[in-house]
């Protein structure tokens, strides 16, 4: 039995504990997880107190979220919505999900404003240089690659060496256009006018960002980050009250580190370039964003694209769209239009930036 003394010294302390154990339970603090989606990997970071909101739980309401748009909206599950329209017969109208007709309608406002330098029917061309999702043909050095890094290996046998036949490149054209597709919001249903092969891969996984930042909101979480593949959410701040910031790594990331640093305050970021994604022939680099007017990989000078907006999907969109425009056009349209933009091209040095008025104001100052 313990003695009064020792009882007068255990009580307090034990008190002391718990008030300890209270406080330090209910400050909020960063906790974050990862996962991979839609191809690619996720991350996610939120603040919230110990017991408020468990990460396993939040977690995997979050990869729910995700996969669901995975799902649906792939090209590469032949048994999703999307690939189940692409399949129908042309004329026929074929009931989708609601916000996958939203989605369609967004990027056709989008294909307009660029006067049809973003279509999501560019797919046939995409396929054909390579970049879809079917089988694609290796180039030629299996053999020579067999040793090389895996990374090497994956992007050779991706990216295929060698230029389709131009009239090959007119038929698959002539299966593209954002115009031969209907849309009905009132029925839910998309219609092809023609042969038309719809690819939602340049603003599908800005909206699975969305969707996750949708569902860490339903549970009550308004300070978080969430990125996939590089396209990014933030939404309120960090528990020391300071904004989420962002980098941009840029194109010369191996060797500059971060080009710019950003802060979009409940904003989303989207970056799009040619740095990683591109195969070269004869000294010459073909990039995998395909420009739907020529049939031809983009060729301008331009690097990388980063653009600030308020979703995600939108975000990813104009990145692709100012991926084809180039950085002169782009940078014309962008000022007009008052969209945050950032572009980077080639130089004969390296890599120079040139960004629009609205994207300037969410630039962190570099010593």
């Amino acid at each position: 039995m313990l003695s009064r003394s020792l009882r007068r010294t255990l009580v307090p302390a034990i008190l002391l504990i718990a008030v300890v154990f209270l406080v330090l339970s209910t400050r909020p603090r960063i906790y974050s997880f990862q996962g991979q989606v839609m191809g690619t990997s996720y991350n996610v970071s939120y603040v919230s107190s110990l017991f408020s909101h468990p990460l396993p739980e939040v977690s995997a309401v979050v990869h729910a979220a995700l996969a669901d748009v995975d799902q649906r909206m792939s090209t590469y599950k032949p048994d999703s919505e999307l690939m189940r329209f692409n399949r129908a017969p042309v004329g026929q109208p074929v009931k989708v999900s609601a916000d996958i007709v939203e989605l369609v309608r967004q990027a056709q406002i989008i294909s307009e404003m660029s006067g049809g330098a973003y279509d999501i029917t560019v797919g046939p061309l995409v396929n054909l240089w390579g970049f879809g999702p079917q089988e694609k043909p290796g180039n030629g050095n299996a053999e020579q690659l067999v040793n090389a890094p895996e990374f090497v290996q994956w992007l050779d046998s991706q990216f295929p060496g060698h230029i389709p036949d131009p009239a090959a490149i007119d038929q698959a054209r002539a299966q593209v256009g954002y115009q031969s597709l209907g849309t009905n919001q009132g029925d839910s249903t998309l219609t092809r006018g023609k042969e038309l092969f719809v690819d939602l891969s340049s603003i599908a996984k800005g909206y699975g960002v969305d969707q996750a930042a949708d569902a860490l909101r339903g549970l009550g979480i308004d300070d978080f980050m969430v990125e996939v593949g590089g396209e990014v959410m933030v939404r309120g701040a960090k528990p020391n009250g300071n904004p989420w910031r962002l980098a941009v790594i840029g194109p010369e990331m191996g060797k500059s580190g971060v080009s710019a640093l950003v802060e979009p305050v409940d904003k989303a970021l989207a970056t799009s370039g040619d740095y990683l994604n591109f195969f070269e022939v004869d000294g010459k680099r073909y990039s995998h964003t395909i420009n739907p007017r020529s049939g031809w990989p983009e060729a301008k000078r331009i690097a990388e694209v980063a653009v600030i907006a308020d979703t995600t999907a939108q975000a990813d969109a104009l990145a692709t769209m100012f991926m084809v425009l180039g950085d002169e056009e782009g940078l014309k349209l962008a000022n007009r239009l008052g969209i945050a933009a950032r572009f980077a091209y080639y130089t004969n040095d390296g890599f120079a930036t040139v960004t629009s008025e609205a994207f300037k104001p969410y630039l962190v100052p570099q010593g």
